[in-house]
C-alpha cells in the first residue's frame, strides 16, 4: 500500500492511497468468505461453494462493491493513521481507478481538527463560594413539614394565604389551548410558590365554586422553552378551599416526620441536608465557571461539521421536549414566530459552546495523559446495566453508540475534575 499526502491546510488533508495486488488479496478473501454462506449451489455444501461459484451466484458487481468497500475502509484507517491525522468527519472518497483485484487507487478529502494553543490552565483560580444555610431555610422546610402533616377543615370562606385549594385550570394563547398549561383538580397551598409568579396572587379572594379569567407571563427562564417569556390567558374554577391547621413544632412533629427524638434533632438533619444539597449545586456550578475562564481564555476556530453534527444534537433535544408537552417542531415554531434559520441562529451559540468545550476537554486530557481503560468502560457499563431490570435497555448499553457516550461522560469527568484540582489552589 503506498499513501501520498498531496495537500494539507489548518482544516483539510487529501491523500491518494493505491492498493497492488499482494494488499487487495487478503481483502477479496476475506469478502469472499462473508458471503459464501448465502451461495446454495448443486455439489457443494453449505458454505463450502467455491470463490468462482459465490461470484458467478451473487454476480460479480455484488463482490467488487463488498470487495471495494472493505479496501476502502481498512486502508484508509491505516494511512489515517500513520500520517497522524485528527479526523473530526467522515471522508469524501473518489475512486480513480479500480482493477478487479489487482489495483485500487482513491483519492479521499477529510476534515481535520484545528491546531490551537491551549491557556495555562493550571494557572486558572477561581475562588469556591463559601456553603452557608440560613435559619430562615430551615424553618421553611420544617414550614413544608408541617403543612403536610396539618389537618384540613374545609370552608367556605374567601381564600387566605397558607390555605390549601383545589383548582381546575386551562391556559390560552391567542385563544388556542397552550398544551401543558391546563389540569383538573389540581392542589395547590397559597403562598407555597410552586407555581410561577403572579399565580397565586390571583387566586386569593376567590372562593369555591367562582370562576376567574387572568393574564401571566411567564418568566424569560422558564424551564420550558415554548412558554418562556409568553403571556397566557388562565382561566380557573374553584372546587375547595381547606384552612390547614398546622401541627406544633414540637418532638411530637420531629418523631413523625423522621422519627427524631428532639425538635434540635430535626432541625440539625434538615440543616445537614440543606448543606449537602447546597454543596452539590455550588461544585456544579463550581465546575461550569472553571469550564467557562477556560473557554473564554482559548482561541481557535470550530470545525464545521462538528458544529453541524451539534446543532442536530440540540434540534432533537429541543423536538423530544417539545413531545414531552405535546407539541412538535413546526407548532412551536408559529407559536414562537421563529423561521428555521431563525431557530438554528438561536441555537448556534449552545452549539458553539458544546463543541469547544469538547475540543478543550480533548486536548487537555491529552497534555495531561488522563485516559480510560477498557475494563474501565466495561465496569461502569455494567454498574449502570444493574440500575435496570428491562431488557431492552439493558441491551441498550451495549451498542457502540451507548458505549462511546459513558466513554465521552467518564473521560469529561475526569478531564474537568483534574482543571477543578488546579483552579481551586490557594495564591
Amino acid at each position: 500500500m503506498e499513501t501520498k499526502l498531496t495537500s494539507r491546510t489548518e482544516n483539510q488533508a487529501q491523500l491518494t492511497i493505491s492498493l497492488n495486488e499482494a494488499k487487495l488479496k487478503p481483502i477479496v478473501a476475506h469478502v469472499l468468505n462473508d458471503l459464501r454462506p448465502r451461495v446454495k449451489a448443486a455439489g457443494f455444501r453449505p458454505g463450502k461453494a467455491p470463490d468462482h461459484i459465490v461470484e458467478r451466484d451473487l454476480g460479480s458487481a455484488l463482490v467488487q462493491n463488498e470487495v471495494l468497500e472493505h479496501a476502502v475502509q481498512e486502508s484508509y484507517s491505516e494511512a489515517v493513521k500513520a500520517e497522524n491525522l485528527p479526523i473530526v468527519a467522515p471522508p469524501q472518497v473518489q475512486i480513480d481507478k479500480f482493477v478487479p483485484y489487482t489495483e485500487l487507487e482513491y483519492k479521499v478529502t477529510v476534515e481535520l481538527m484545528p491546531k490551537f494553543t491551549l491557556p495555562k490552565y493550571q494557572d486558572i483560580r477561581i475562588k469556591r463560594p463559601v456553603i452557608a444555610v440560613d435559619p430562615a431555610e430551615v424553618e421553611q422546610t420544617i414550614t413544608d413539614l408541617r403543612r403536610r402533616e396539618a389537618v384540613r377543615l374545609d370552608t367556605d370562606r374567601a381564600i387566605e394565604a397558607d390555605d390549601e385549594v383545589v383548582f381546575d385550570f386551562d391556559g390560552t394563547k391567542d385563544g388556542q389551548p397552550v398544551r401543558g398549561a391546563s389540569a383538573k383538580d389540581q392542589t395547590l397551598v397559597i403562598g407555597s410558590g410552586l407555581f410561577i409568579p403572579g399565580f397565586e396572587d390571583e387566586l386569593i379572594g376567590m372562593k369555591k365554586g367562582d370562576e376567574k379569567s387572568f393574564d401571566i407571563r411567564f418568566p424569560d427562564e422558564y424551564h420550558e422553552s415554548t412558554l418562556a417569556g409568553q403571556v397566557v390567558t388562565f382561566k380557573v374554577k374553584i372546587n375547595s378551599v381547606k384552612e390547614l391547621i398546622l401541627p406544633a413544632v414540637d418532638s411530637v412533629l420531629a418523631d413523625k416526620v423522621g422519627g427524631f427524638k428532639s425538635v434540635d434533632a430535626m432541625k440539625a438533619d434538615i440543616a445537614d441536608r440543606l448543606s449537602s444539597e447546597k454543596a452539590e449545586a455550588a461544585t456544579r456550578d463550581y465546575e461550569q465557571q472553571v469550564l467557562a475562564k477556560l473557554l473564554e481564555e482559548t482561541k481557535f476556530s470550530i470545525p464545521e461539521s462538528l458544529l453541524d453534527q451539534q446543532l442536530r444534537r440540540l434540534r432533537a433535544e429541543l423536538e423530544q421536549n417539545l413531545a414531552y408537552s405535546g407539541l412538535d417542531l413546526p407548532k412551536y415554531l408559529e407559536m414562537s414566530k421563529k423561521t428555521e434559520d431563525e431557530l438554528t441562529e438561536e441555537l448556534k451559540p449552545e452549539a458553539e459552546r458544546r463543541v469547544g468545550l469538547a475540543m478543550i476537554l480533548t486536548e487537555v486530557a491529552s497534555a495531561e495523559n488522563i485516559t480510560l481503560s477498557a475494563k474501565e468502560l466495561d465496569d461502569e457499563i455494567e454498574r449502570m446495566k444493574v440500575q435496570y431490570k428491562d431488557e431492552a435497555t439493558r441491551a441498550e448499553l451495549d451498542r457502540p453508540e451507548t458505549r462511546e457516550e459513558v466513554y465521552n461522560h467518564l473521560m469529561a469527568s475526569r478531564v474537568i475534575g483534574k482543571l477543578v484540582s488546579f483552579a481551586e489552589q490557594s495564591e
